[in-house]
């Protein structure tokens, strides 16, 4: 029997309640913003370029704060004279401001087929999006410019980096309708084979054409496509910027439930396995960590920050245990 709206013309039809945790919406990702207040961006490398943002310089000049006052000296600008100051202790003193420079803050966000999984709160992928949002509010409230790069094993999509309400939600909107077409092209109605193409190694070497020196770039993903392709192009994007390595995890990729017998699918084909094996339990957590030691220890050889994010946490404890923004080669 319909539903009694679906029937009545005078009634909207009911709208789809997508599945939380599983699906996206943009009303979660525009949610997100109120845990924008609680990251704090890098800001340890020199600033290279030439616009007005939320990044110190480290030398002084015209800008936009007050900095101090100091004697006037010959040759400064008259204009610039603290008139307070000099009438308070009867010489003249220069008001000098602090500058700020803008670097544009880059997100990698890997939607491919290995991010649609979540065994506790939600997808892998879900968390990455909640992620990726609250870095590009934080971006816009600094007054810096945001850019993102989307891929999966089918698509590409590219957003330059600007400082405009319009462009984020524009790299919203787009994160949103990409996720749920994975979604939907994995579990609903499975037809189409994946490709075996690394589509992280091909957007790490577009990131070296888009990103300019002195760029913030965070990647976030599981990793599982990474190969020396991805570290010769991860390494050179390294030496001019500053990279931030959020790998996302789910309890169940690293350690397998208790001893018995389970079924796993991908949505096309089926697998039957049994946990009972010590040693088989042993090597899958090894896997698992062998893989998380060795992105750890090339971000600090390469002076760049790694942190696992669990989908089991929430944004706020990953915000309070100030994941994101850890330092160096810490977890």
């Amino acid at each position: 029997m319909k539903h009694w709206r679906h029937s009545n013309p005078s009634k909207p039809p009911l709208k789809h309640q997508h599945q939380v945790g599983i699906e996206l919406a943009l009303e979660e990702l525009l949610e997100s913003k109120r845990f924008a207040d609680n990251l704090e961006l890098p800001t340890q490398q020199k600033v290279k370029t030439h616009l007005l943002g939320g990044f110190i310089s480290h030398f002084k000049g015209r800008g936009m704060d007050f900095d101090e006052a100091r004697l006037y000296q010959m040759g400064d600008d008259i204009r610039s004279i603290d008139w307070r100051v000099t009438a308070r202790t009867g010489e003249a003193h220069t008001k000098i401001y602090r500058e700020e420079r803008e670097r544009p803050v880059f997100v990698i966000l890997d939607q491919s087929a290995s991010m649609m999984f979540g065994s506790r709160q939600q997808f892998k992928s879900v968390l990455a999006a909640k992620l990726a949002s609250i870095i590009m509010w934080k971006s816009l409230a600094d007054g810096n410019r945001f850019g993102a790069l989307i891929f999966d094993e089918f698509e590409h999509f590219e957003n330059k980096p600007a400082s405009t309400r319009k462009n984020c939600l524009r790299v919203l909107n787009k994160i949103v309708e990409n996720h749920n077409q994975q979604i939907e092209r994995l579990y609903v109605s499975p037809s189409s084979e994946l490709p075996g193409d690394s589509g992280l190694s091909q957007t790490l070497k577009r990131t070296r054409k888009l990103a300019r020196p002195g760029s913030l770039i965070f990647i976030l993903s599981d990793f599982t496509q990474f190969d020396n392709d991805c570290e010769n192009h991860l390494l050179r994007l390294s030496q001019h910027n500053e990279i931030s390595l959020l790998q996302l995890s789910d309890p169940l990729e690293k350690d397998l439930p208790p001893s018995g017998n389970y079924t796993i699918t991908n949505g096309k084909q089926r697998v039957a396995f049994n946990t009972q094996s010590r040693s088989f339990r042993k090597n899958f957590h090894e896997q698992f960590e062998q893989r998380a030691s060795y992105l750890k220890n090339l971000s600090m050889k390469n002076r760049m920050r790694w942190s696992l994010v669990n989908t089991e946490d929430s944004l706020g404890q990953l915000l309070t245990n100030n994941g994101l923004s850890s330092s160096r080669g810490r977890v």
